[in-house]
């Protein structure tokens, strides 16, 4: 079977930005939402595997991310003007009704572009996602409280109490990412160049630090869309990894929320089930937007 590719950049929301295009609609064609805030679309092209099941799978650099066009202000980079250049890309590569996925911020950022853009989009699927920063927050200070006593104090020291070695926070924190974000010895390629590529200063303007606790101070601050979830009327499907530092409380929140969904934990991962368990998560997005196609 061949795969036929075709990437470059087109206009949308005003803005050039980078994409990649995998196979043909047969069976529709599935929009690929990244994380960060400011990473880039590396990380989700493990998607591109279903365009051998007869879909057109559509990854892209948000933007300020990656290959994509850098403004000369963040100042005004919402969740609301991504979810729109969302569904500009969508319009932009033809796209018509089709399926939507985000991961991790992305998953966020998926809700938010459903909310906004109801009628572009058959179903949905919210990987290790959230529908509330402040939600959010709260589940990673729980996950922190549960460290051992001298990593908690060393991340508690140095982010509330701005005091402590940063060398000791440095590692507590990387405990915390080992435990609740993945265990590879050696990191997936995609991974790698997704995050390698994360531009700072959009988590400056929408996160407003690099901390793990605390809930967000830029214009992601209170962000919520909690009570609206029951507008969303396609069929739904939510993962996250049983040791998420998005934690599954998350995740239940948004299936509880919209009313035709359902939820897949992935036992044996932490944020990164995409990568970690790959095959079975490949396996039941295919499954899930073959049935809603």
């Amino acid at each position: 079977m061949t795969i036929s590719l075709e990437s470059g950049k087109i206009k949308a929301a005003g803005h050039n930005l980078y994409y990649e295009s995998y196979g043909k609609d047969e069976h529709g064609s599935i929009l690929c939402l990244h994380g960060g805030p400011g990473a880039a679309c590396d990380l989700v092209r493990p998607t591109a595997a279903l365009a051998q099941f007869g879909f057109r799978v559509v990854i892209y650099d948000q933007l300020g991310c990656g290959r994509s066009q850098r403004p000369k202000s963040y100042s005004g980079m919402t969740m609301e003007s991504l979810a729109d250049e969302a569904d500009a890309v969508r319009r932009q590569l033809n796209l018509g009704r089709c399926h939507l996925f985000g991961y991790s911020f992305g998953g966020a950022l998926a809700l938010q572009t459903i909310l906004r853009h109801p009628r572009g989009f058959r179903s949905l699927c919210v990987g290790s996602g959230y529908a509330s920063d402040s939600e959010a927050a709260d589940g990673v200070r729980r996950l922190v409280a549960e460290l051992p006593r001298s990593l908690r104090t060393a991340i508690e020291d140095f982010e509330l109490r701005g005091k402590g070695p940063e060398k000791q926070y440095q590692r507590a924190c990387g405990y915390f990412f080992q435990r609740h974000s993945s265990r590879f010895a050696v990191t997936p390629l995609d991974m790698l160049l997704g995050r390698q590529s994360v531009n700072p200063a959009i988590g400056n303007a929408m996160v407003g630090h690099e901390h793990i606790l605390g809930e967000s101070t830029g214009t992601l601050a209170g962000w919520d869309v909690r009570k609206e979830l029951p507008r969303i009327r396609v069929p739904t499907l939510v993962t996250v990894g049983r040791r998420d530092f998005i934690t599954p409380r998350c995740a239940e929140t948004i299936r509880r929320g919209i009313p035709s969904s359902r939820l897949i934990t992935y036992k044996h991962s932490g944020h990164t089930a995409l990568y970690e368990e790959m095959d079975a998560y490949l396996k039941n997005l295919r499954d899930f937007f073959l049935k809603n196609s």
